[in-house]
């Protein structure tokens, strides 16, 4: 029994965790479409703690796969998600449509994320810095300033 475990703690031996990837991927797209539902089902006014601890899990486990995995950006995004669900499910903060938004802003860009990591794709990831400063402004209990949008391409005249 004992020739069948393997000490990952000498120097110079490597785990290779690419052979990982693909269930981690699916997993991750799982907890992401599970949270999407919870927030889109969420009632602001009776939300309770299973639906809240619910939210917070599937951010928690897409965060930890990502941090195993090296995919920061990830990590950090679903860290910072973490920090504004964690405030919720304590009943620090009321949850609000706000929150909400931004929450589902915050899955679909770390699905994007994870699609370029999954794809191999090299060069600098999408900024997600406005959105994790509006999630910690949420978090703190304060209204974020609005999202500069762009005018519709139909509105600009030439």
């Amino acid at each position: 029994m004992a020739d069948a475990h393997q000490d990952s703690g000498g120097a110079g031996d490597s785990f290779d965790l690419t052979q990982f990837y693909q269930i981690f991927f699916e997993e991750a797209g799982e907890n992401l479409d599970l949270m999407e539902q919870m927030l889109l089902n969420l009632n602001l006014e009776t939300a309770d703690d299973e639906e809240l601890n619910g939210i917070f899990r599937c951010a928690h486990s897409v965060k930890g796969g990502a941090a195993t995995f090296g995919f920061s950006d990830v990590a950090e995004l679903t860290h910072q998600m973490e920090s504004l669900l964690d405030r919720l499910r304590r009943h620090e903060l009321q949850p609000n449509s706000m929150m909400v938004d931004v929450l589902l802003e915050s899955a679909d860009a770390s699905r994007s994320l994870l699609a370029r990591h999954q794809a191999g794709e090299t060069g600098a990831p999408p900024s997600t810095a406005d959105l994790g400063r509006r999630i910690s402004e949420l978090a703190s209990g304060a209204s974020p300033a609005p999202v500069a949008k762009a005018a519709p391409a139909a509105a600009i005249q030439p």
